[in-house]
């Protein structure tokens, strides 16, 4: 009778070409594994020069190849970063962002920081007028990375009957609507959005450095009738987000549509 006796050996394989583009293998290992997730930071030119005992020229050019494949991208006052698609939302729409994330297959999630019962700022007062007002702040995760804050102001009377877990679990348009809390349908909105540098606190609720491009939308959503029912506020990551708008007819000019000037 015949033994057959397999024998292994490990042998360890010597890396050839490049040192450059070895490193950008290693890289680009780690993030298609999640090491290295969507929208992460990852480490800086510096650390992972000591990590690889290479020099900053080469952790760039591998770095450089890693852009080139579409796996990382730089971004002033971030450093390099996982890329992953920006969240769209379309201006044309009167829908929630979370129901477009959703109609892409993004898990969207609410996290409430705070809540209050409060007399409106003069800002808020000339849009909803002199009442009480319930003020209600939130991030918003897009599969649990955040990608937006969000303050919402309403007349308290209108906001009397809802909890703390129905800020997380539904927007402000459904919990109005479902609830029959309004005489009338809300009918159109208002938005203005403009390009800030993002806030110490904003940029420890969102994970970016403070001081980062952001983007700013305030929102006013009107019923029927033309009554403003809800304000918000909207503040984004500028790497994480764009808007879409589709123009249809006549088309008369390439200047962008929308844009005024400010002081």
């Amino acid at each position: 009778m015949l033994s057959l006796v397999w024998t292994c050996y490990n042998t360890s394989i010597r890396q050839v070409g490049p040192r450059y583009l070895n490193i950008a293998s290693e890289l680009r290992s780690k993030i298609i594994d999640g090491t290295y997730g969507a929208n992460q930071v990852i480490p800086s030119e510096a650390v992972l020069s000591t990590l690889f005992e290479a020099s900053r020229i080469t952790i760039r050019k591998a770095l450089e190849v890693l852009r080139q494949e579409g796996y990382v991208d730089s971004r002033q006052g971030f450093g390099w970063l996982v890329v992953s698609p920006p969240l769209r939302q379309s201006l044309g729409r009167f829908s929630t962002i979370e129901d477009q994330m959703a109609e892409i297959g993004v898990r969207p999630r609410r996290k409430v920081l705070d809540s209050e019962i409060c007399e409106p700022l003069p800002q808020i007062s000339q849009v909803l007028g002199e009442q009480e007002m319930l003020r209600v702040r939130r991030i918003n995760l897009a599969d649990e990375v955040p990608f937006a804050r969000v303050t919402v102001w309403i007349p308290s009377i209108l906001a009397k009957d809802f909890s703390l877990g129905d800020y997380e679990r539904s927007s402000f348009y459904e919990l109005l609507t479902t609830r029959r809390v309004i005489k009338r349908p809300l009918s159109r909105a208002v938005q203005t959005i403009s390009a800030i540098a993002i806030s110490d606190e904003d940029a420890r609720l969102l994970v970016v450095p403070a001081g980062s491009p952001a983007l700013r939308c305030s929102r006013t959503t009107f019923d029927s009738a033309g009554e403003a029912i809800l304000f918000s506020e909207y503040v984004f990551p500028g790497h994480m987000t764009e808007f879409v708008i589709e123009l249809v007819g006549g088309v008369r000019s390439m200047a962008p549509s929308g844009l005024r000037l400010v002081d």
